[in-house]
């Protein structure tokens, strides 16, 4: 059961990086970032829920980028 969370993050990987979009590759990459985090909780392993947090939180902040600017070009 703990280890499904290992290849549902794998799995949700491989298939972010088959997007052309970098918005729709960052979605699907937070989403296997949270698959790892859970599964570095249950496991317990602490790389994997350090990696995780940071890989989102570099996403997060990427789509936070984007969105400025591009409410700035609506302007």
């Amino acid at each position: 059961m703990i280890d499904s969370f290992a290849y549902l993050a794998i799995a949700t990987g491989l298939y972010a990086i088959s997007k052309k979009k970098m918005l729709s590759f960052r979605l699907w990459h937070i989403v296997s970032c949270i698959s790892y985090i859970i599964y570095g909780i249950l496991k317990p392993a602490i790389p994997l829920i350090i990696s995780g947090l940071l890989f989102s939180v570099i996403h997060l902040f990427q789509i936070y980028k984007w969105k400025k600017q591009f409410e700035k070009r609506k302007i």
